[in-house]
């Protein structure tokens, strides 16, 4: 999972600092750093993003007030 994060990152980021290199005049170091921030940034993100989906909606635990009854 985070490796496809890490190539949907690297990807995004290299449109976008060529985009910003070819239209409106960044240097290569900024090019640079707009990739690194896509690649490593995007996994970064998701990660942080799921573990507070995790901490904050705790899965329920099964009850037996549903009426199920276990064998």
């Amino acid at each position: 999972m985070a490796l496809v994060l890490i190539f949907v990152g690297s990807f995004i980021g290299i449109v976008t600092a060529a985009i910003q290199m070819l239209f409106f005049g960044a240097t290569l170091w900024q090019g640079f750093v707009v990739y690194f921030a896509f690649s490593l940034g995007l996994p970064t993100v998701v990660a942080m993003i799921g573990w507070a989906v995790h901490v904050l909606r705790p899965s329920v635990p099964e009850r037996d007030e549903l009426g199920w009854y276990k064998a």
